[in-house]
């Protein structure tokens, strides 16, 4: 597939639900007496609803590229910068791949041939993170 730097489609995806309540005449979010956010009652399956979003954003590269190795750069920790090569099922696993075990939010944008992303999370306020399919001339190891 030919390298293109022009991005397909941008987006936002969080493990953390965003659904917040708001004052339907100011249109401000609502809070509690800690000044915390209040929930939603219409708030169903954010997190679900991220997932499908991000599963239609990049269904072109599982398309494409036809398996379900991948090898992803650049994520930042609070002392280095990791990467690696991973296998995924899923878009659950493919995110799970992607990120860290912790409270994390992600900015991206989708290329023919790849996924930049900037992941922030409590050891680190960005990144600049690629997440490619793993080529199959590529030693699996």
């Amino acid at each position: 597939m030919e390298t293109t730097d022009k991005p397909i489609v941008s987006g936002e995806i969080t493990n953390t639900c965003t659904c917040q309540a708001f004052d339907p005449e100011t249109f401000e979010i609502l809070t509690d007496d800690y000044g915390d956010p209040v929930p939603s009652d219409e708030c169903f399956g954010c997190w679900d609803d991220a997932l499908n979003m991000f599963s239609e954003d990049i269904a072109h590269l599982w398309e494409v590229y036809g398996h379900d190795r991948w090898v992803v750069t650049g994520i930042q920790l609070w002392n280095r910068e990791v990467g690696g090569h991973f296998e995924a099922r899923n878009v659950a696993d493919l995110v799970r791949g992607m990120t860290v075990n912790s409270a994390w939010s992600m900015k991206y944008h989708v290329y023919a041939d790849r996924v930049e992303y900037s992941l922030s999370h409590h050891d680190a306020l960005g990144s600049a993170s690629v997440l490619r399919p793993l080529d199959d001339d590529t030693c699996w190891s």
